[in-house]
């Protein structure tokens, strides 16, 4: 399409990709709502054109086909011939009448080969399966069609796209820049565990490239089988580098298995990098196993680190379905002799926003001494659509003993509509 042009090659790679899913669809719809917008003139022929893109639209494919082919036969010698004919084989394609969908996207090619509407018939030329269309593609620079290519060539013949795939990392990535990565995610979604796995793993412990390790590891994570999480364990002992790690980490947690459960414990509990226990402590907030959450207390209970301490407090609200992680997030609240630590919990506590909470709030308010942790309660009430907390802010902007925490709740109550908290406000101005 002409916007790639605009946009920076990662993007231009990403968008190939997404051709073949339902947001290219709204794409190149949008592309064909621009055109049709941009065309003034109000002739017999547009009126057709503009009666195939609201059947486009409306994906109405059959009739949209049949719109098409009667502009292009009544109009042989359009202007806009070219869109006419990219939408009439898009339509059968959708109809999977795959051989007549690739007669007019032929016809264009030969007959426009500098159409703004070329790109799109290529790619679904590709789509479409056709061998020596796909053959040439994967021949040229272009690398869009390249992807697209491969991508077609995984639905026909897996073999043959798992050996492109391998030889292209062996190939210079800067002759198609992007290739590499779009192939890798390819074999990790597409290609059959078997054949796959193994080049991943080849891929995430030896490639020169770091973004590819850091690829295939992720969709090495998505296998979800041991054998892979063994493989995952032993790179992450063996390897020191912080993204390796860090990727390896979330793919292990993300596995639900076991193993891979037990490893992310280990490294929340003791890592060396503190940046890395920090994510995999995040981490654990995630996970289903019960012995994630007893470990979870553990390291709160054992550790004096404000930041691993605040890590592990968003992980137990994370699972603050499971009881016991809510009430340590609340015993937290209530008795941390860190002040910061508290107004974290109680920040976690509020995201719920429930009524019930807003009520345990005002009995902290009362009992706290820290004029931080208050000032966080303040914007908890504030901050409540509940009638509780507007209330308690009204006593606090009325009497409380601190005249800073009476202006912040004033703060507070001047963004309020309610008419109490209006005609406090009056009052106090008196």
């Amino acid at each position: 399409m002409k916007c790639l042009a605009t946009i920076r090659p990662q993007l231009k790679i990403v968008f190939a990709l997404l051709v073949l899913t339902s947001v290219a669809y709204g794409q190149e719809i949008a592309k064909l709502e621009r055109f049709v917008q941009s065309t003034k003139v109000n002739t017999a022929a547009m009126q057709i054109f503009r009666e195939g893109r609201d059947l486009i639209e409306a994906q109405n494919w059959q009739r949209a086909a049949e719109k098409f082919n009667e502009f292009i036969k009544a109009y042989p010698k359009d202007r806009d011939l070219d869109a006419a004919l990219y939408w009439y084989g898009y339509a059968l394609q959708k109809q999977q009448r795959k051989e007549e969908a690739a007669e007019p996207l032929l016809l264009l090619i030969r007959r426009f080969p500098n159409s703004s509407w070329r790109r799109e018939a290529d790619a679904l030329l590709v789509v479409l399966g056709r061998e020596a269309e796909v053959k040439e593609a994967l021949e040229k620079d272009n690398c869009e069609i390249k992807i697209l290519a491969l991508q077609s060539l995984f639905q026909a013949d897996e073999e043959r796209a798992i050996q492109i795939v391998t030889d292209s990392l062996k190939a210079n990535p800067g002759q198609c820049e992007g290739f590499q990565a779009a192939a890798i995610s390819m074999l990790g979604r597409r290609g059959s565990g078997a054949r796959a796995v193994p080049i991943l793993l080849t891929i995430a412990r030896n490639n020169a490239d770091l973004k590819l390790r850091v690829t295939a590891i992720r969709l090495l994570g998505d296998q979800h089988t041991e054998q892979v999480t063994d493989e995952l364990i032993k790179l992450y002992d063996a390897d020191r580098n912080r993204d390796i790690r860090a990727q390896i980490v979330r793919a292990l947690a993300e596995s639900g298995l076991p193993r891979g459960n037990a490893k992310v414990l280990e490294i929340a509990r003791a890592d060396e990098d503190q940046g890395i226990r920090e994510l995999a402590i995040r981490s654990i907030g995630s996970m289903k196993d019960p012995a994630a959450l007893d470990e979870l207390m553990r390291i709160y209970d054992s550790t004096q680190t404000m930041q691993i301490r605040s890590y592990v407090v968003r992980a137990l609200f994370e699972r603050r379905e499971d009881p016991r992680a809510r009430t340590k997030v609340w015993e937290i609240a209530r008795k941390d002799p860190a002040p910061e630590l508290r107004s974290y919990a109680i920040r976690n506590l509020f995201a719920d926003h429930e009524e019930q909470t807003i009520t345990q709030f005002i009995g902290l308010y009362d009992a706290e001494q820290s004029q931080m942790v208050k000032t966080v309660l303040i914007r908890a009430f504030g901050e409540s659509k509940h009638k509780v907390g507007l209330q308690k802010l009204m006593t606090i902007a009325r009497s409380d003993p601190s005249l800073e925490l009476r202006k912040v709740a004033i703060r507070y109550l001047g963004q309020s509509k309610d008419p109490d908290a209006l005609r406090l406000l009056e009052e106090l101005l008196k």
